[in-house]
């Protein structure tokens, strides 16, 4: 029998969904198992049958199982993954895989650059740059936000109506000849906020990965400084590295 601890403050369903992802994520359940029965993970775990059922109501809302009435519950699919060895949007990366692509627009404005950002760009602070906010999800599942500042060289623009109908800024940035060529970024594990928490359909606190890349174009002018909080359990980066 396999113990949950019951003296943790996280919710013994959530606890349970961690060790399923685990057994998924490890490859002990492939895509395409058939997973055990309630009974049988309220046995193997000693947990209640309403216990088993959050969890399995989780595990089905982040999209790794389906139920299929008459024959069971199956794994459909492990994390989403992407790479950080080439430059690509997350809507590349997604079709890449087959997955169903949406990108919601939550905000879209001009605002003064501050000291931050001014000095990310190499632009006097008050600088006008384009601020973006969008939810981006995959099979109808939210995964990630990502938050943009645009500056393109002089005589480009970028509107809302722009992004709206492409849903890609890299795509959108091709259209305009100022094509995304390289970029910096870093990677750090933080705790999800409220807001960002709101968004994702995700507790307060949960695991998030924060991506932050500045892009380029010709001359290594930079034209964005984006922000990509995934959700740690339905989100992967993969590296490629050769010596």
């Amino acid at each position: 029998m396999l113990r949950l601890d019951r003296r943790s403050s996280i919710p013994l369903y959530h606890q349970l969904k961690e060790k399923l992802i685990q057994r998924i994520e490890s490859g002990d359940l492939k895509v395409g198992a058939l997973l055990p029965t309630e009974m049988d993970l309220v046995d193997r775990y000693a947990v209640s049958r309403t216990t088993v059922r959050q969890a399995m109501q989780a595990l089905g809302y982040d999209g790794y199982i389906s139920r299929t009435p008459g024959k069971g519950t199956f794994v459909i699919r492990t994390k989403l993954s992407r790479g950080l060895t080439r430059l690509t949007s997350f809507s590349e990366d997604m079709q890449a895989r087959g997955e169903s692509v949406a990108s919601k627009l939550l905000e879209f404005k001009q605002i003064e650059a501050d000291e931050v950002l001014a000095e990310k760009f190499n632009l006097p602070v008050g600088t006008q740059l384009i601020y973006a906010s969008r939810l981006r999800s995959a099979n109808g599942i939210p995964v990630a936000l990502n938050i943009s500042y645009i500056h393109l060289p002089e005589g480009f623009a970028v509107t809302q109506e722009e992004l709206e109908e492409t849903g890609s800024i890299f795509s959108l940035f091709d259209q305009k000849q100022v094509p995304p060529l390289e970029a910096d970024r870093t990677i750090e594990a933080v705790a999800a906020t409220e807001e960002w928490a709101r968004l994702l359909h995700i507790p307060i606190g949960s695991p998030i990965l924060l991506v932050e890349g500045l892009v380029y174009t010709y001359d290594r002018h930079p034209i964005e400084f984006h922000k990509v909080i995934s959700v740690g359990d339905r989100y992967k980066y993969a590296v490629h590295l050769e010596r």
